[in-house]
This record gives structure tokens, sequence and C-alpha cells, in this order.
């Protein structure tokens, strides 16, 4: 029987993505349909590019050009993938330094990408909000 070949996709992005501490963002984009619907547990209103939701592969690409931009990434760690067939969970931990602020935020993260077709037409990530808010000096 054949593994899922989203998961072992996924599962060689997110090693790239932590070891090159995120210069695989062409690989990450690659994978999106163009109509995916991208949501970041901060809302709209807070002043960052990593805010809000995205809802077309053009504003996805912004969002990593906005963390990459304004974010370096401190470490990145995949504890495990969860294959639910065309819904896969991501349960790891990130770090990430504000380079406006200097400031470090320490998080648990967990993605949920939905598939179809062999793109990812769903991202929902989840991390410390207050922290990141924090690190941006918004609070």
């Amino acid at each position: 029987m054949a593994g899922n070949p989203n998961l072992e996709a996924l599962r060689g992005a997110y090693a790239r993505w932590g070891s090159t501490r995120g210069g695989n963002v062409d690989e990450i984009i690659a994978m999106f349909d163009d109509e995916i619907e991208m949501h970041s547990p901060l809302p709209d209103d807070v002043p960052d590019p990593i805010a809000g939701t995205k809802r077309r592969k053009d504003e996805a690409a912004g969002y990593f050009e906005g963390l990459l931009r304004d974010w370096e990434m401190v470490s990145f760690e995949v504890e495990r993938l969860i294959d639910g067939g065309d819904d896969i969970v991501m349960v790891g931990r990130c770090a990430w330094r504000n380079k406006a602020t200097g400031r470090v935020v320490e998080s648990p993260k967990v993605d949920i990408h939905s598939f179809r077709d062999g793109k990812v037409v769903r991202f929902q990530e989840v991390f410390d909000t207050l922290g990141f808010a924090r690190a941006l000096g918004a609070v």
C-alpha cells in the first residue's frame, strides 16, 4: 500500500523549512492552490503582514515575504505529522525574533493543511498570538 504523497511532500517541505530557516518559500508556495484560503490566528487589525486571512496564492506569498522580512527564525521543530487523508496536521514548536524589536517569541505551533487534487486549498495555523503581539511591541 502506497503512503500518502501529500504527507510525504509536507514531511520534506517542513524539514527544509527548518533546516534553511525559511529558505524554501518557493517550494511551500508551489504546494498551494491558486485559491488557497490561509488563516492566521492573528486578526486583521494586528499591524503585521502575517495577520489575517489570505485568499489567493499571491496573498499567501505576501505573508511569507513579510514573515521573512520582519522576523528571523530562531528554531522550528516538527514533533509529528498526523495523516488524516486530505487533512494533515503538523504539531511542533517554533521560535522567531522580531527584527524591529529584537524580541523573541517561542511557541507551540499547529498547522492544518487541507488538500484537494494534490494542492493545499486551506491552511490554518495556530500559535501563541499574545507572544507574537508582545514581540511586535503591539502589547
